[in-house]
């Protein structure tokens, strides 16, 4: 999504800013389009009223993805010694399992729980959710990867006010269903549910005692008999 709202930005003549790189002082601009990641706006954002979006993934494939990618990727931060790992990094860590479903249940319990806490309530920051709510459009990856008729990205535009015709190139040459090409280095393959194929009843229910909540708040469950679906 970084890369379609940057060539958004460009198409109808907007700036682009990636909040990663900004201060805490940051102030909005006008006519520019931001990409904050981690869900952690800079304060005086917070005071502005802005229109955004907001894309969540079901949390049980974002430990999927995010035990591949952190066992494998070359971010800084995994290679830094942590205290609390005994001086071990992240990426010593989540490596040292044998199996998959250990670096699975290690995921969930560290840099997982993080991004979902983030999708929940904006890790218990009061201001950053009550930001979120009065200003974006939750959106979900589910649905944009498979938004062929682009139903989905029409409403995003709308919400954005963006023009659809000028923005619709940008969404279809990063779409994983356009372009095969478009997983990149921070991908694997972009499917989703792959939960559903991966965990049996025991990481299932490893899962559901940690972040059944966070299903049911984002829309993916209403209850834990989904745990019962998988096979033995």
């Amino acid at each position: 999504m970084r890369r379609v709202f940057k060539d958004v930005a460009a198409a109808i003549g907007s700036d682009f800013g990636d909040l990663r790189e900004a201060d805490a002082a940051a102030v909005p601009q006008k006519n520019t389009i931001y990409l904050e990641d981690h869900t952690h706006f800079p304060a005086p954002f917070l005071k502005r009223k802005v229109r955004g979006i907001r894309i969540v993934r079901d949390p049980r494939d974002v430990v999927i993805s995010g035990a591949h990618y952190h066992a494998r990727s070359s971010e800084a931060w995994l290679h830094e010694a942590k205290p609390f790992f005994d001086g071990k990094t992240y990426a010593e860590m989540i490596n040292s399992f044998e199996t998959i479903t250990d670096r699975y249940r290690f995921e969930m319990d560290n840099a997982a729980a993080d991004t979902i806490a983030a999708m929940t309530d904006a890790k218990g920051d009061k201001a950053q959710q009550q930001f979120l709510e009065q200003n974006f459009l939750t959106v979900k990856y589910e649905d944009l990867v498979e938004d062929t008729e682009l139903t989905e990205f029409s409403k995003v535009c709308q919400h954005l006010k963006l023009p659809v015709r000028k923005a619709k190139p940008a969404f279809l040459k990063h779409s994983l269903f356009a372009n095969k090409n478009a997983v990149g280095h921070h991908g694997r393959s972009g499917r989703k549910q792959q939960w559903k194929s991966v965990f049996d009843q025991k990481l299932g229910r490893a899962f559901a005692d940690r972040h059944q909540r966070s299903l049911e708040i984002l829309g993916y469950e209403k209850d834990d008999s989904w745990v019962e679906s998988l096979k033995p």
